[in-house]
């Protein structure tokens, strides 16, 4: 629960002056001024319980549920980066990036430099990885400007997929298919052990989303309404599979649980706020979820060295507040993601 500072309140008292007479007053003795107690440094959200949470950005979860459109209703979560807002923060960007944090699974770390916004999904079954990603650069402009580092295109030219052109790349012997939704969105899919033929499948699969010839994971029950009611931030997480968030390990699962939607962004004093809102069939069962996470979530907070953890049910939905320190943003980070 969000812990709650003291409030000291200092009242300065007056006296009443009086007339002076004949009569010989005593001497008052010095009094030494009194001795100023540090005040901690107020934590900002601490009243977490009555506080009003913003919605998230319109133009914001524009870019997120554009960059989203491309997973596959298939992968059952994606974590979320915005590239460009870290580049722009050298201190942050060091500390936050999508090497650190391991997201540079699909896309290379040439063409990484280059893109805005990127997503990283995996299929826990197939053991897939696809990423989408936005670049304020036309995508056929970043290939070839990133073939001049020495990424390999394949083939005589991009191969065309329902309107859109798909390019199979070698880039260290990892194989990559890349496709593009729009002029400066796209979608890559790699690994060591897949074949072209595989990742050109993981692209068009995503495109199929994108266009709506299938569904996409924004079209898994709940996710979508949860979007709009979480503040936008510089990384965001979906989950339509519960049981994977690490930070309730200790649980035996979510029953009821619908969804996941987390977002962070940074605070004053070198903080991060984590902000999650979870889904469940009913209020019932969110209930039952805050009385079952509780103790679980308690022990993360001594273990993680949380500043502050904040925990409220919406009805049918549990709100979760973070907050630590920007040094311990991976830790944190690694709590909300999905544990494979």
């Amino acid at each position: 629960m969000a812990t709650v500072l003291a409030v000291f309140i200092f009242a300065a008292c007056s006296t009443e002056t009086t007339p002076a007479t004949d009569v010989p007053q005593p001497t008052a003795e010095p009094i030494a001024p009194p001795t100023s107690t540090p005040v901690p440094t107020p934590v900002p959200y601490e009243d977490f319980a009555g506080a009003e949470i913003p919605p998230a950005d319109p133009e914001q979860l524009a870019q997120l549920t554009k960059v989203l459109s491309l997973v596959p209703e298939s992968f059952g979560s994606a974590v979320y980066l915005d590239t460009e807002f870290l580049r722009s923060n050298e201190s942050l960007g060091a500390i936050i990036n999508p090497d650190v944090l391991g997201l540079d699974v699909a896309l290379p770390s040439i063409a990484t430099g280059l893109v805005s916004r990127l997503a990283v999904a995996a299929d826990l079954q197939t053991r897939s990885v696809v990423t989408p990603f936005q670049s304020d650069f036309a995508i056929a402009d970043m290939l070839r400007l990133a073939g001049g580092f020495g990424l390999q295109l394949g083939g005589d030219g991009p191969a065309n997929y329902q309107g859109h052109d798909v390019w199979e790349i070698n880039v260290l012997g990892t194989v990559l298919a890349l496709a593009t939704a729009d002029a400066t969105t796209g979608v890559a899919a790699a690994d060591q052990s897949i074949t072209p033929a595989e990742a050109t499948a993981l692209v068009e699969a995503s495109l199929d989303g994108f266009d709506g010839r299938s569904g996409s994971i924004l079209d898994a029950p709940g996710l979508s309404a949860l979007l709009p009611a979480v503040p936008s931030g510089f990384a965001a997480g979906v989950l339509s599979q519960c049981e994977t968030l690490p930070l309730f390990h200790d649980t035996q699962g979510l029953p009821g649980c619908t969804g996941v939607v987390v977002s962070s962004d940074i605070l004053p004093g070198d903080l991060v706020v984590f902000h999650a809102l979870i889904g469940f069939t009913g209020q019932d069962a969110a209930l039952a979820a805050i009385q079952q996470a509780a103790e679980s979530l308690e022990n993360e907070r001594e273990s993680q060295g949380f500043e502050d953890l904040g925990l409220r049910q919406e009805g049918g939905n549990v709100r979760l507040r973070v907050i630590v320190d920007v040094s311990k943003f991976a830790e944190a980070f690694q709590l909300f993601t999905p544990e494979n």
